[in-house]
Formats: structure tokens, sequence, C-alpha cells
């Protein structure tokens, strides 16, 4: 016996590219969010920043005196008239020396010299971001990482959240509380005036962003069939780059940080309104008892793709049939039991390992683009957008036309990745424009070799295991990956060690993780996608078979006339 939903909405159509796509918008928000650290939190230039004068000279304020005055000089004066000052600390007698109306010039250190950490700063920067805000400088410039890492942390339990919730709700209508509470807290996000609200915001924004792509994606993978749901998720990436790309242009509307929040929480709301055309999951429908929904969308699709014919004659009795074997239907397994697959173990543990790496690479190769110069950021975060769709369309390629995608995938990372550490051997004396365009060159190309593996990653995790245990693994990995990239901010954020530290991080990650994926076994995405697709559909026809199978039986136990 077919499976019937897929017999009506057949692989692809009409009817699921519209759907796809409006699913797909879905993506662009979320990469926002995400991203918008890169111009809310932009590293502060030199002389950004002071510390504050005491109350007492408030009224008879010098700013340039005070600077002098206060701040040790570290190196001195150079041959371009340039000195380094420490903006962290200020003399203990800094208050003397600024009284002094013999003072001229700037202090330096010495053997009787003592310095003060600075408590508050005074913020001379045009662009009113979270560092300005929060005075998240010297002592506190490790609570940048970390609103950035409470909103990854919001990613993670946005997943783990929705899969719970799914239970009870339908795939579309989380989808649409996720609309609603992303616009609420991302606007809340913006106007907040205490650092740990701040946080709390972000961690709740990227939550309601989980709500909706995790729900688009078991849509999507319901109503899709064949080469065309590998091609779907493989690309659902794609808008995430777009994102990326949008974001410069949105970014440069905005006057301050607080704008910049308005501006990309708002637009939501014209995905609320075509929120109306995405249509639920039917498998979801037909296993709550939604019988009569789940058939106006079914016809619905048959319309729309031209497969009326298909829809047989005792459709409203095969669709309740369908419904009532779908009810009783048990869960699938359990994620852990992954671990209990015969002969899956090497592969189970290297593609977990990648998983790990690969995301935390991917994103802190995004967030690092900062590290080479606020003046190019807006181009700079273009072409990063840029080289992760040209990496996922490479990842595409592999995974539909070779047999081998695996090694090919692992052995592109391993080598391609390596061009990172070309970054160390750019001259000293190669500066500005030039400088930045071979550091963007070792960053993009292992930044679009990591794309072409996370595609290949959320794509054909699955295949690695029997047909009971793909959402088990599939779950696992992204968790595990979600975990990971908790630690990528923090990587960013060694960049005070090094511009490049951050850098070779990413990259040697991404090396070795390539050697982890080229360890995995060779699996082939096809014939096996089209002969088992996904495991909720496995599980309808087998249970439809069993039960023609008891009608057989009934049929020959019968008396003969």
């Amino acid at each position: 016996m077919a499976d019937l939903p897929s017999s009506i909405m057949k692989d692809f159509g009409w009817w699921q590219l519209r759907a796809v796509f409006l699913i797909y918008l879905c993506k662009i928000p979320s990469s926002w969010f995400m991203a918008c650290m890169i111009y809310t939190g932009p590293a502060p230039k030199d002389g950004d920043f002071y510390c504050k004068p005491p109350a007492a000279i408030s009224s008879h304020f010098n700013e340039t005196k005070w600077v002098r005055a206060a701040h040790p000089v570290m190196e001195g004066v150079n041959d371009d008239h340039e000195i380094s000052v420490d903006y962290c600390n200020v003399f203990e007698k800094s208050l003397e020396y600024y009284n002094d109306p013999n003072f001229t010039s700037w202090h330096k250190l010495s053997n009787d010299t003592k310095l003060i950490s600075c408590t508050a700063f005074e913020h001379r920067s045009d662009y009113p971001s979270i560092i300005t805000q929060f005075d998240l400088v010297c002592s506190r410039y490790w609570l940048i990482p970390t609103t950035q890492c409470a909103h990854q942390f919001g990613v993670l339990l946005g997943g783990i959240l929705t899969v719970q919730l799914m239970k009870t709700i339908s795939p579309r209508n989380m989808m649409l509380m996720g609309m609603y509470t992303q616009i609420a807290c991302g606007c809340i996000t913006g106007y907040i005036s205490a650092f740990e609200m701040h946080t709390l915001f972000r961690c709740l924004s990227a939550i309601f962003c989980g709500f909706m792509y995790t729900a688009g994606s078991v849509i999507m993978n319901d109503i899709t069939g064949g080469k065309f749901k590998t091609a779907t998720i493989c690309l659902f990436e794609q808008f995430w780059s777009i994102g990326v790309i949008m974001l410069p242009g949105i970014a440069s509307l905005a006057t301050s940080w607080n704008e910049l929040y308005m501006a990309i929480s708002l637009p939501t709301f014209v995905y609320i309104i075509l929120h109306k055309w995405i249509p639920d999951s039917p498998r979801w429908l037909l296993k709550h008892g939604r019988v009569q929904e789940a058939r106006e969308l079914l016809m619905g699709a048959a319309k729309s793709n031209g497969s009326e014919d298909s829809i047989p004659i005792d459709f409203d009795h095969q669709l309740k049939s369908f419904s009532e074997t779908a009810s009783v239907q048990p869960e699938p397994d359990a994620w852990w039991t992954i671990w209990k697959e015969k002969g899956s173990m090497k592969n189970l543990i290297c593609i977990h390992l990648a998983w790990g790496l690969f995301c935390t690479a991917y994103y802190g190769m995004l967030l690092n683009i900062a590290a080479f110069g606020r003046e190019k950021i807006e181009f700079n975060t273009v072409v990063a957008g840029t080289s992760e769709i040209a990496g996922t369309f490479i990842g595409l390629v592999f995974i539909m036309f070779s047999k081998n995608k695996w090694l090919w995938c692992g052995l592109l990372n391993a080598v391609g990745c390596s061009v990172a550490y070309l970054a160390w051997l750019i001259p000293p004396e190669v500066t500005g424009n030039d400088r930045t365009a071979l550091l963007m060159i070792t960053a993009m190309i292992p930044k679009a070799c990591i794309s072409c593996c996370l595609g290949l990653l959320v794509t054909c995790t699955a295949e690695l295991v029997g047909p009971s245990k793909k959402n088990g693994v599939a779950y696992s990995c992204t968790v595990w990956g979600r975990t990971c990239f908790l630690i990528a901010p923090y990587i960013v954020a060694t960049v005070e060690f090094g511009q490049l530290v951050p850098l070779t991080a990413f990259g040697s990650m991404a090396v070795v993780g390539g050697i982890f994926v080229m360890c995995i076994n060779r699996t082939q995405t096809y014939p096996i996608a089209q002969q088992q697709g996904s495991v909720y559909r496995d599980t309808m026809v087998k249970s439809t078979d069993w039960i023609t199978e008891k009608q057989a039986e009934l049929v020959e136990m019968r008396p003969k006339f």
C-alpha cells in the first residue's frame, strides 16, 4: 500500500515550491539576530573611550588635558608621532597631575608611579553601541562574547523546546508563535538599560527564532520527497547567508544599536502576513486526528500540482484509516538508542565530532570578520555571506553526484582550510586595504569549505543509521553541534591576544573536522533516500502494509461456500 499523503502531494511541485520558499524566509531574521553583534558591538578604536574624570573637575573639564594627565603612555612617541595609551588604567595621582599648572605633555610610567584600574568610562564614538551603553571595555570586555553566547544558548534551547512542544502544537502554529514572540523580544532587547536583561532577551529572541526554523524544517521534510527533499534541506542554509548579505544594508540605516534591533525585528510582521500560505505538516495533522484539515491541505496540494487524478475514490475512508493507524504508532526510537546501532559506532563518533567542530567554526568565522577592521566591515560581511552560498552549492554537488561525498568533502576541508595559516605569512609592511584583502582571502576560502561540509552534515547525517534511528541521530548531532558552538564567541574574543589567533583556531578546527569526515564510511544518498524517505513515512508505510496483510489473512480464514 503506497504512502497516501505522498502519492497525492507528489515529491515536488508548485505547491511545495511556494511553501518551501516561504519557510526559507524565516532564516533571514534568524541570521540577523545572530550576526548583529558585528554592528551592535564593534571593537572600539584607539581613543574611542577614556577613564571618566572625577566629579570635582567636571565644571572646568578639559578632555585633552585629562586624557594626557590621567592615562599612562605605554611605548612613547614613535616615528609617526603615534603613541600607545593605556586607556584601562589611570595614575593614582591623575587629579594632582591634571591640576598642575605646569602640566604640558604626557606623563610616562616610572618606578615611583602607581596605576589603578578605571571603573567608569566616557565614550566618544559616533555610533552608540552596546560597548558605549554598558561600558564593555577593558575588564568588562569578556562580557561581549557572553551576550553572544546567550544568543547561541537560545538557539540550542529553542530547538529542544520546539521538538517537545510539537507533540501537542502543530509545526505551522509553532512558526506563528515564534514570529510574534520574536518581534516582541527583539524590540525589547534594543531598549533594555541593564546588561543582564539585555543578555536575557537576546537569549529569548534566539529561542523564538529557533521555533520558526525548526518547525519550518519539519514541514519541509514532510511535504517533499526524493531528490527534491535532499536539495530542499541542503539549500535551507542559503537564506541564512542571504540574511547575512542583507545585514550591512539594514545596519547602515540605523544610527544606534537600539535602532538596529528594531530594524531586524519589525520586518517579521511581513512574514506573519505571508504565514497564511505556509501549509501545516499533513502527517502531523493525521497523527493527531485532524483528518478534515489534512484532507483540505492534501486536496489543495493535488489541485496546485495537477495530481488530482491520484486521489482515490475512497479517499476519505483511506485518510481516516491512515489517521487511525498513525495515532496508535509508537514514537520513533529515543535519540540515545543510536549508540546501540550495530556497526555504526565509528561513524557516529566521527559525525558527532565533525558536527561540533564545523558548527563552532562556521559561526565563529562569521563573527570573526570584525577582527579585520571596521573600515570595510560592510563589504566583508557581504563577502562572508557570498562565500557561504558558494560552499553550500559545492556541498550539494557532492551530495547529488558523488559516491564518495564524505571523502571529497573532508579532503576539501583538510586542504582548503589550511589556507588560514597563510595569514601568518603576510608581510608586516603590507597595511591598509591590501592587508585586509589578503586576510579576507585566507578567511573566506576556509569559510566556503566549512559551509560545504556543514551542508553535507545537515543533509546526510541520517544516512549513517537505520530508518528507526534517523530522527535520533539528527537530533543528537544537532544538539551536540549547538552545544559546542557556545564557545565560538569566546574564541573570537581571543583577538585581544593577536589578530590572527581566532582565524588560526577556526581554521585548525575545520582541518581536524575534515579528517574526521574522511573517516566516515562511504554512504550513498541515492538510492538510499529514494528507498527510505523520511522516518515518519517509513513507519506509516510499514503500518499500512501490516494492516493489509492482516486483512488478507482474515479473508483467507473465512468459511468458503
